[in-house]
């Protein structure tokens, strides 16, 4: 019987960085050895070490950095030297304004107008593919007569908040290096698999649209978060220039719409994140929602310790949207009754500039003897368990393995009210609405001044509510169920147009 092949894609996460939704990939590809695997993973760089040990059945790796480079072609697997030197001599001034123009334009207005004909936008991505296949993406994105196209259609009045008079020449030319970076991932060839599956709905999707429209591949999508709106969040945060933010939310929106027109199945890990793909206009047809789940032969309770003071924990990676600021100012609050206390921090930082931010406010409010930046541990499970309480303090979310796992090791749980943390964490724990420090830390105290038996019983509800619906093996079974389903559904299709065929012909 053939093995079954799936093309597995990633950006900015899984082989490179660790977290929540690389975690998630290492245990399908890992927990999956019936599967064959192709991993193509956007990366920051083409410097990145691995951070995981690849199974043996992940059969190729495919890095795209889109920075890094001045040139692609300098860090391509597509074709030897030679035939990339071809490649550019072929790319003339003629070929560029006769077969790529048009269809830059072409894509370049469907991004621009508020609602593109997706159906048309994608067929364009995938002839805009097509050209880089044979053309050189460096020479033709660079050249003057892309730039004056850009130039042109950004200077109209495709958006309200936006005045082109006002646009200054650095920031078109903001944008118009930012799309070079991001449109990187199309001139990659797309490996052939039965099946692709991206882990976001940003652009590392953009493969496995082009593979359903010129193979038939059929295509799931996993949605960790809700991409376009930590894309929101995180532009508005890092980008100064109101047209380049305004470009850049047509750009990831367009993308993204067109990633649910094109998957046949799109798997939030939540019911919140469905919620905000049917305001999206998902039908409900092609929402299967698959919740992560976590080991409990790793994740399971540990005796208790004895400690000298009270401790609370936080685990996870230090960047804006885990809101370890917000954690660090209830720990203020939460030290004025409890001297003693100690929140420990477990993860390293990913964000340098919001780490430095959190060591600020540590000397702001003289929490250096109640703060400790532990940083990795090897051992996640004995951290939950050894906790009086774990805090979670995130302003966004999926469905976080960090609370599954807290779970199934039997902690004692206060948390924002973000993403599907509620639905996970049921009534087994506390929720606070999210950015409100004086809440998460009202919440701590509570759980922090009851007797440790009655504390304790919050973590054996969660125990026994993760082992009833989040386990791994929950979230395998869930996962192969889709892979053959979809294979089948390749099946019955190619057969009723078969048939039809047949039909026509007599």
């Amino acid at each position: 019987m053939k093995r079954l092949s799936v093309l597995l894609t990633t950006e900015g996460t899984y082989p490179y960085h660790k977290g929540g939704v690389s975690t998630w990939c290492d245990v399908l590809t890992s927990q999956l050895p019936e599967v064959d695997f192709h991993v193509l993973a956007i990366a920051a760089n083409p410097y990145l070490e691995l951070r995981y040990k690849l199974p043996n059945n992940v059969k190729q790796l495919v890095k795209v950095p889109l920075w890094g480079t001045e040139d692609p072609v300098e860090y391509s697997w597509r074709f030897p030297f030679s035939q990339a030197f071809k490649s550019k001599i072929e790319t003339t001034n003629r070929v560029i304004a006769t077969q790529f123009i048009p269809l830059f334009e072409g894509f370049l207005t469907a991004i621009l107008l508020h609602e593109p004909d997706i159906e048309q936008l994608a067929h364009l991505i995938l002839a805009i593919y097509k050209y880089f296949q044979r053309y050189d993406y460096h020479k033709t994105m660079e050249s003057k007569l892309v730039w004056s196209t850009f130039q042109r259609l950004t200077a109209t009045h495709w958006h309200p908040l936006v005045n082109p008079n006002a646009v200054k020449l650095i920031e078109q030319t903001e944008a118009m290096r930012l799309l070079y970076r991001f449109l990187i991932p199309i001139h990659i060839p797309v490996p052939k698999t039965d099946i692709t599956h991206a882990s976001s709905a940003g652009f590392c999707g953009l493969p496995c649209v082009i593979a359903k429209l010129e193979r038939g591949t059929p295509y799931l999508l996993t949605e960790h978060g809700i991409n376009i709106r930590e894309q929101y969040l995180n532009l508005n945060r890092s980008i100064p220039s109101l047209f380049v933010r305004q470009f850049l939310y047509r750009l990831m929106g367009a993308v993204v719409k067109v990633n649910y027109h094109y998957a046949d199945q799109i798997s939030p890990v939540c019911e919140y994140n469905a919620r905000w793909e049917r305001w999206w206009g998902i039908p409900d047809h092609k929402i299967k929602v698959i919740y992560n789940g976590a080991d409990p032969n790793i994740y399971h309770p540990t005796p208790t310790v004895a400690k000298e003071r009270p401790q609370v924990m936080n685990m996870g990676l230090i960047f804006p949207l885990k809101g370890q600021l917000d954690l660090i100012a209830a720990a203020a609050i939460v030290r004025e009754k409890i001297p003693n206390v100690e929140f420990r921090f477990y993860g390293r930082p990913s964000d340098e500039k919001y780490f430095a931010q959190c060591q600020e406010l540590v000397r702001t409010h003289n929490l250096e003897a109640n703060i400790n930046f532990a940083g990795f541990t090897s051992e996640p499970w004995r951290a939950y368990s050894e906790a009086d309480v774990v805090a979670m303090s995130s302003i966004s979310e999926g469905f976080p393995y960090a609370l599954i796992e807290a779970m199934l090791s039997g902690a004692t749980i206060v948390s924002t009210d973000v993403g599907g943390v509620s639905e996970a964490l049921g009534d087994t724990g506390l929720l606070v609405p999210a950015h409100r420090p004086q809440a998460l830390a009202a919440a701590i105290l509570q759980l922090l001044e009851l007797p440790e038996t009655d504390r304790r019983k919050f973590g054996q509800l969660a125990h026994e509510r993760a082992l009833k619906l989040f386990t791994q093996q929950k979230f395998l079974d869930a996962h192969m169920d889709s892979y053959y389903n979809l294979m089948k559904q390749v099946k019955t299709d190619t057969t009723s147009m078969k048939e039809l065929a047949i039909a026509s012909s007599k």
